[in-house]
């Protein structure tokens, strides 16, 4: 096989596993889309925001004409939509049962050190350099 053909072989075999990893996120994507996210249409239709269970925000989308507003009442529009699916992500996630969470490990005990066991730090006998704070 020569060095082309092996090549494009790579490359073919590049191509299908960006195809794969396409489909899976297309598919994590429509779970998240299905389980516990709530999704948020402003009064005009202009702005939507989708947020899962928390208020997590997942995805603000804009229809075309939320482009004709101007940028104040765009950015009004959309945190208020934002907001309000939040609030209700929040509510989401408080209906919800909570799984089971393992307890906290306890972290080891901090040894003690005596003041003869303590790092000093080296003392450097050469001038100090400048830097931007001794200008």
């Amino acid at each position: 096989m020569s060095g082309n053909d092996q090549l494009i072989e790579e490359m073919r075999w590049q191509l299908k596993q960006i195809e794969d990893r396409k489909a899976e996120n297309q598919r994590l994507l429509a779970g998240i889309a299905g389980s516990g996210h709530t999704t948020v249409v402003s009064p005009d239709r202009s702005v939507t925001v989708l947020a899962g269970p928390g208020g997590v925000v997942s995805e603000v989308r804009l229809a075309p004409e939320a482009l004709r507003f101007d940028a104040v009442t765009l950015s009004r529009t959309i945190t208020a939509a934002i907001r309000e699916a939040v609030a209700a992500g929040g509510r989401l996630a408080a209906q919800q049962p909570q799984a089971p969470q393992a307890p906290p490990r306890p972290h080891p005990p901090t040894p003690q050190r005596t003041p003869q066991q303590r790092r000093q730090a080296p003392a450097y006998e050469d001038e100090p350099y400048d830097t931007v704070f001794d200008v």
